[in-house]
Order: C-alpha cells, then sequence, then structure tokens
C-alpha cells in the first residue's frame, strides 16, 4: 500500500477515533489527576511489554504524510520499530534502546515542560481499540485544545495522542494503536545499536560556555519552545540542542563549516536566502550563517516551524569554494530524537 492512499485511510480512521467530544466544565481539582495518569503514561514503557500496529500521521504543506508501524517492545530492552505498508522502503526497521534515568516524557515532550506550558484537564473515562481508557486533555492559556492523550487504565500505556494548531480545532499530528498485546514475556533477540558513536550528554550545566564560544544556544525559541537538553559528537564537534514545549520538540544541530548546496537535494527553498525546508515526519530545515551550519529538525506545525527558524542566525549566503563546502552531515543525527527520527529517512 503506498503511503499517499495510506494517509487517506489513517485521517479518515482518525476522524472516526477522535470525534470532538462534548464541551465538559472542568473541576478546579482535576488537573492534579491528569498529571497522574501522565506520570504513570511516562513510566509505562519502562514497566510493561507489548506488541502492536502503530499508524502515524502529520499535517502540513506537504500533506498528510503517514506511517504504519508494527512495534515489538520489551521493557528491560526498548523498542523495535518495523515500517510496514510502504513498497517504497519495504523492510525499514530501528531498534530504540531503554532509556533510564531521564526526566518523564510523553512520546519525546519532557511531562514538565507540558505542565508547565498547557492546563491539564482529565475528562474520565472512554473506550479505544478494545480497551478501557482515560482521556486528559491539555489546553493552552485562551482555553483553546492543544492535545488530547487516551492512557489504556489497566497498563498506563499511551493508546493515542492528537496535536492541534492554534485554532483548537485543526489536527496537526496524532499517533494511534491500531492493535495491542500485552505480553509480559516479550523478548527482542537481536539489538542493533542507535546511538551513533562518540554522542555526549552535556545537560545545561555548559551552556553559558558554549554561549561564550559562539555557538547559538537560546534558552527559550518561539512557538513556547524551551531548552532542555544539550548532546555533543565528540567525532566532529557537533551539538544538538533539544528544546518543546512539552508538546512539540526540535533540534538544533549545529557544526562548524558552511552548506553545501548540494547537500540540500531534495529540499525546497523558502522565502528566506539560502535556507531550505524538507517537511514531513519529521520536517528539516537547514542553512549556514556565522560560520555554522545549522539542521532545525522536528514535528512544529510549518508555521511555528517558520517562527522559530526566522528567530536564528541568518547570512545572505555567499558563494563558496569546493573546500568550503561542507554536507550538513546531520540528518543521520536525527536518531538523537524519538524513534521516529530513527526511520525519518524512510518517511519523510
Amino acid at each position: 500500500m503506498s503511503l499517499p492512499r495510506l494517509a487517506v485511510l489513517v485521517s479518515t480512521a482518525l476522524i472516526g477515533i477522535g470525534l470532538p467530544l462534548p464541551a465538559t466544565a472542568v473541576p478546579a481539582d482535576d488537573a492534579p489527576l491528569a498529571v497522574s495518569w501522565l506520570e504513570r503514561a511516562a513510566a509505562a514503557p519502562n514497566e510493561v511489554s507489548f506488541h502492536g500496529t502503530q499508524i502515524i500521521t502529520s499535517w502540513g504543506p506537504q500533506g498528510a504524510s503517514s506511517a504504519m508501524l508494527n512495534i515489538v517492545h520489551a521493557a528491560s530492552q526498548g523498542s523495535e520499530i518495523s515500517v510496514v505498508g510502504s513498497s517504497a522502503s519495504p523492510g525499514a526497521k530501528a531498534f530504540v534502546q531503554r532509556v533510564t534515568n531521564t526526566d518523564a516524557s510523553i512520546d519525546g515532550g519532557p511531562l514538565t515542560l507540558l505542565q508547565e506550558t498547557y492546563k491539564l484537564a482529565f475528562k474520565c473515562c472512554t473506550d479505544l481499540i478494545g480497551r478501557a481508557a482515560v482521556l486528559i486533555e491539555a489546553q493552552r492559556a485562551d482555553a483553546s485544545l492543544a492535545a488530547r492523550f487516551w492512557i489504556d487504565k489497566a497498563t498506563g500505556l499511551l493508546l493515542q495522542r492528537q496535536l492541534f494548531g492554534v485554532d483548537g480545532k485543526t489536527m496537526v499530528r496524532a499517533t494511534v494503536f491500531t492493535e495491542l498485546e500485552i505480553d509480559e514475556s516479550e523478548f527482542i533477540g537481536h539489538l542493533p545499536p542507535m546511538q551513533p558513536n562518540g554522542v555526549e550528554s552535556l545537560g545545561l550545566g555548559k551552556v553559558g560556555d558554549l554561549r561564550a564560544q559562539g555557538w547559538v544556544c537560546a534558552p527559550e525559541l518561539p512557538a513556547s519552545m524551551k531548552l532542555y537538553d544539550v548532546h555533543q559528537d565528540t567525532t566532529n564537534g557537533s551539538l544538538q540542542f533539544s528544546y518543546s514545549d512539552g508538546l512539540f520538540n526540535v533540534s538544533l544541530f549545529e557544526q562548524r563549516g558552511a552548506l553545501d548546496p548540494a547537500a540540500v537535494a531534495g529540499f525546497s527553498a523558502t522565502a528566506t536566502p539560502g535556507v531550505y525546508v524538507r517537511y514531513g515526519m519529521p520536517s528539516y530545515v537547514v542553512w549556514s550563517s556565522g560560520g555554522i551550519v545549522y539542521t532545525l529538525i522536528g514535528d512544529l506545525p510549518a508555521d511555528r516551524l517558520g517562527q522559530v527558524v526566522e528567530a536564528l542566525p541568518h547570512d545572505v549566503p555567499v558563494q563558496l569554494s569546493a573546500v568550503q563546502r561542507i554536507g550538513t552531515g546531520l540528518a543521520k543525527i536525527a536518531t538523537w530524537l524519538t524513534p521516529m527520527g530513527a526511520l525519518s529517512p524512510k518517511l519523510g
């Protein structure tokens, strides 16, 4: 099945799965219960083994991009993720190792930032794929709907997540399990490494030093994006600055050098000279300025992604010699992001 055809099927299914619920008053004491369920959802992958089928859909300037995934998850090991339903990339597979000793997150978004940015409301009970679930909503300051989370009552696993644009009505991204089987005996026999060698976590403690060295590491970016983590590739010196509002995530990769135009084949030029974009899952924006090549990778809607790009440094591009040019070389580091980042070359 082709991805465009899959996108139609997915969007049709999600209309049925995620119909807006009747508006109800949210009691003032519901927020703690919402947080408690989200904390359980964040912890569940480290406690529950399962296998199932998941569909991810993103809507943007490229239209609808969809992927159907088979996921085998062993709580003690991690997840083996395989792309299905695509003749363009048969057999695409990745392994995402179990991560411990990190802050709680929901689908890659830090829970602390989700709490800081949005009002969380507990909407009680519903059913999804034959499983009893609770529904949690995230609302913006103007009371518009930002996201919905369906959490399995029995296991705490996140069954479905929907993200909405600033109007609170337009769905921009959805992740849903269409099949799910709990299996505590789940074990993955082959564990191919995912994270590139030489990747070092710097945390936020060295941000001041990095800024003094000329790196761009703003504590906040537009669209409520806040810096929460920093990594460095010790093999080439490139840096990854991770931003989130708790729902959406972007990573800004920076590397000394200048952008080789050949590295953006397949990208589209933007209204800003020298800036190139490729929308998908996730979206990529690349450019160079002040001797640094920037690669922005994330799942922000196009308009909000543009706001982030405009807030970062830009020089008028100059003609470079072959010796001066370098490829971005950063798309491969999408594997630092989320499980979907590992498969993004196959899906985007």
